[in-house]
């Protein structure tokens, strides 16, 4: 998201709740303390659970590195300057 997005949707949320009465606000900060709390704790997950998730068709590192080049798109224009 580019800064002037997010400004832009502080900027909404703010001209809803600047009206609010000072415990609502304490309380909604609160809120969003927790969940940012929340979200930095990353469950860690152990690489093991991850073997065998991905069939074995018999590719060397280096096909299969060039069919995912191959097979890549985009879904945006990209644009010389």
């Amino acid at each position: 998201m580019t800064i002037e997005i997010s400004r832009h949707r502080a900027n909404n949320h703010w001209n809803i709740l600047k009206s609010l009465d000072y415990d609502t606000k304490l309380d909604i900060i609160a809120m969003l303390t927790q969940s940012l709390k929340q979200k930095n704790r990353r469950k860690k997950v152990p690489a093991k659970r991850f073997y065998g998730i991905w069939p074995d068709d018999g590719m060397t590192a280096d096909e299969f590195v060039g069919k995912l080049r191959n097979e890549r798109s985009f879904n945006q224009d990209i644009v010389e300057l």
